[in-house]
């Protein structure tokens, strides 16, 4: 079950990076984003990186909003620190409109996840705390490490900030080694 939720979290992760960052000096893909006039990148990386595809390495080098791509340690750092036990379990939603009605309702994150329903993950970095994202962020080696001044969204508009190349790292790091439990990782 937490095998199921870990691939759901790595393969939301591929998909995020391939819609907000590219990199591959691959005509093909440049071609893409030329068709569409779209000012983006993306990084495809085989995971011992002897293969990766690149478009706009300027862009993949700057450093960018993680945006909804942080659910992934934001899941991570919830389950490591106990906040949540697994994927099943609810938060309630305290009745205010959230702006989409399928946010608007009790969230999971079996629920939440595929939403990127942002009260849910506000919910879970007020019951972390600022001071514990920030020692995670270090151990994770992720991005600048900066929460800023809201722990409730400096992710969205704050102060963190991660570039294509970090975040493809990251998402290794996730495979071998980032600094959390490997329990949580077979868990999810």
């Amino acid at each position: 079950m937490k095998q199921s939720l870990l691939k759901l979290l790595l393969s939301a992760a591929v998909f995020a990076l391939a819609i907000n960052i590219a990199y591959a000096e691959d005509n093909e893909l440049a071609d893409r984003f030329k068709r569409r006039d779209i000012d983006g990148t993306i990084l495809i990386s085989s995971l011992n990186g002897e293969i990766e595809y690149l478009h706009n390495s300027n862009r993949a080098q700057k450093r960018f909003l993680p945006a909804s791509t942080f659910k992934i340690p934001n899941t991570l750092i919830a389950l490591e620190e106990g906040v949540i036990q697994n994927e099943k379990d609810i938060i309630e939603w305290d009745g205010e409109d959230k702006g989409w009605s399928q946010w608007n309702k009790d969230q999971s994150l079996e629920t939440a996840f595929p939403l990127s329903c942002i009260w849910f993950y506000q919910e879970l970095a007020s019951r972390v705390g600022d001071k514990k994202y920030r020692s995670y962020l270090e151990r994770m080696d992720y991005g600048n490490r900066k929460t800023g001044q809201d722990v409730k969204s400096f992710w969205l508009d704050g102060d963190l900030k991660i570039s294509v190349f970090e975040q493809v790292q990251f998402l290794k790091n996730c495979i071998g080694k980032v600094a959390i439990r490997k329990a949580i990782f077979r868990a999810a």
